[in-house]
């Protein structure tokens, strides 16, 4: 892609930080969903002096590929990809910003980030809706077996099963932020019951929405549905295994659409097959793509590509308030929405 004429709004540097380096900038995108449906967002970069590159590959790119090609690049409008200490090593002394098109930021090494000099950037907010859609298909596909209906005419057959309504029925939310309410506004809006729990508490919004706060050990053995929405951290890698799964009921199902570390996937396989729960629906592994994972053997299983945030709206509003976050440390501003802060009152960049 050509760059456009170079331009830069607001002040060029901050008092007591060097010079931000003047365009022509180099981006790479590696979110591919911003070069197919963020148009606006690659416009508004190239027309600031920046110049764009496309990654080579539409998959996470690996470790190896990303070293090789950070070094040539000021910033980053990134997708899914990890961002490990090596990878953001290469990418200096050239590399001042990587800019998540989603709020999740667990691929991305920020302490090495912040030592590098790094800014790390999220777009909070952008795919709320567009997983919370997701979800709500994946609750209406794993009660009504929509897929096994599907696969089984088209082998011939009319076996119709018996599928469950949605009111009345319990859902249970791991995590209450943005994604987890959007969710719980459509439970409520088909007539199930929800439960939540989330450290930080919004009792605003669960009045509001009528929700009730549940521990997780007591939330398991009440609900027809548990749905993920946590952050992936050290504390919260594996919370749904074997021991919880086990708490679930046989009619129950889980439904995992944050991260793939939530869940122990040879555990949620093994109860999969032996009928500890009724099904699941999971748009995000461990490692993706799965090669390997016992899933993709696993019964009663709805599988999907990470998809949660891939449409047009949620991809252009991403790739808008990421590229904001772009030209902003490009520039020498204070973008909206920085992960550490640290490295913008550092002079060191």
């Amino acid at each position: 892609m050509t760059s456009g004429t170079p331009h830069v709004d607001g002040p060029a540097e901050e008092a007591g930080r060097e010079t931000a380096p003047a365009p022509p900038w180099r981006v790479l995108v590696t979110a591919r969903s911003a070069l197919e449906a963020g148009r606006a967002a690659i416009q508004t970069l190239e027309a600031a002096g920046v110049e764009v590159v496309g990654a080579p590959v539409d998959r996470p790119l690996g470790e190896g590929d990303l070293a090789a090609l950070l070094g040539e690049v000021d910033g980053v409008l990134a997708g899914v990809d990890r961002f490990t200490a090596r990878v953001l090593a290469a990418g200096r002394p050239r590399l001042r910003v990587v800019a998540r098109n989603g709020a999740g930021v667990d691929t991305i090494d920020v302490e090495a980030a912040t030592r590098l000099g790094i800014a790390v950037t999220n777009a909070p907010g952008a795919n709320t809706e567009a997983v919370a859609d997701l979800v709500l298909g994946f609750i209406v596909a794993l009660m009504r077996h929509l897929v096994a209906a599907d696969r089984m005419v088209r082998a011939g057959g009319w076996t119709r099963a018996l599928g469950q309504e949605l009111p009345g029925k319990v859902l249970g939310l791991v995590g209450f932020g943005r994604i987890g309410q959007a969710v719980a506004r459509r439970g409520r809006g088909f007539g199930m019951a929800v439960l939540a729990d989330d450290p930080v508490w919004d009792g605003d919004a669960a009045r509001a929405l009528q929700v009730e706060r549940v521990a997780l050990d007591a939330m398991l053995e009440r609900v027809d549905v548990l749905s993920l929405h946590a952050p992936l951290t050290a504390q919260t890698r594996h919370l749904i295994g074997t021991a919880q799964l086990r708490r679930m009921r046989p009619q129950a199902y889980l439904i995992n659409t944050a991260r793939g570390g939530l869940v122990d996937e040879a555990a949620l396989a093994r109860a999969l097959h032996e009928g500890w729960i009724a099904g699941a629906a999971c748009d995000v592994f461990e490692t993706e793509p799965p090669t390997g994972s016992p899933l993709l053997t696993a019964p009663r299983c709805l599988l999907t590509p990470h998809i949660g945030a891939h449409t047009q709206e949620a991809a252009a509003r991403g790739a808008e308030v990421a590229a904001a976050n772009l030209l902003a440390v490009l520039s020498g501003r204070r973008p909206p929405n920085v992960v550490n802060p640290e490295v913008l009152e550092s002079d060191s960049r």
